[in-house]
């Protein structure tokens, strides 16, 4: 017996669900603190490293000056969507990390500091199966992609460390977190006239 596939209004609304986007640094973890033995900062001062407050994103890709010395760039990620549609194959991911060195911030140490930057598809693998009654959609702007990021780095606020506090972050850019974005590039994946993701143009063609 033939299997039904679902209406592609269940499809969009599954989209919205998981393309929901993340805001920035709302996932924190910290290890559990230990203070050192003669703190002289106080812990109110340990504040969260801004690494790109300002990021550019082209057709090419997302690039953003970091005012703690590395320039973090990462290309979108190249598409054959005809072996996608084809169900040959996923949408691909791509990321890249980048380390700073030591900082002394407001009397406050970190050090291993680690920055990634990630494009990945709105389009959870799982749904890629029904790729030729979404794809449609999009009308041939390309392909919507997320720009999320992530990071982590060690803390101690005093003089002389002997136990540092490891903090984790993440989130997520979204268009209008991006200053003059070219005409043409936020995705309103979301079907609700906010644009929340990037048209990846980046595509194989044959």
């Amino acid at each position: 017996m033939t299997k039904k596939r679902p209406h592609l209004f269940f499809l969009l609304s599954a989209l919205i669900f998981f393309v929901l986007p993340s805001s920035k640094g709302a996932a924190q973890e910290k290890a559990h603190p230990m203070a050192s033995q003669r703190p002289e900062i106080s812990p109110a001062a340990i504040e969260n490293l801004s690494f790109c407050p300002e990021v550019q994103v082209s057709r090419t890709g997302a690039i953003c000056e970091s005012s703690y010395g590395f320039t973090a760039r990462l290309d979108f990620p190249q598409v054959d969507l005809e072996s996608v549609l084809a169900g040959e194959q996923f949408f691909p991911k791509t990321e890249a990390t980048f380390s700073a060195d030591d900082q002394v911030i407001n009397g406050v140490q970190y050090q291993n500091i680690t920055f990634v930057l990630r494009w990945e598809s709105t389009t959870p693998d799982f749904l890629q199966v029904y790729m030729t009654e979404i794809e449609p959609a999009w009308e041939g702007k390309g392909v919507p992609y997320r720009l999320l990021w992530r990071a982590g780095y060690e803390t101690c606020a005093a003089e002389s460390c002997e136990t540092w506090t490891e903090i984790k972050d993440r989130g997520e850019y979204l268009p209008l977190d991006i200053p003059d974005l070219p005409e043409g590039l936020a995705a309103d994946s979301n079907f609700n006239g906010v644009p929340v993701s990037f048209w990846n143009t980046n595509l194989t063609v044959k």
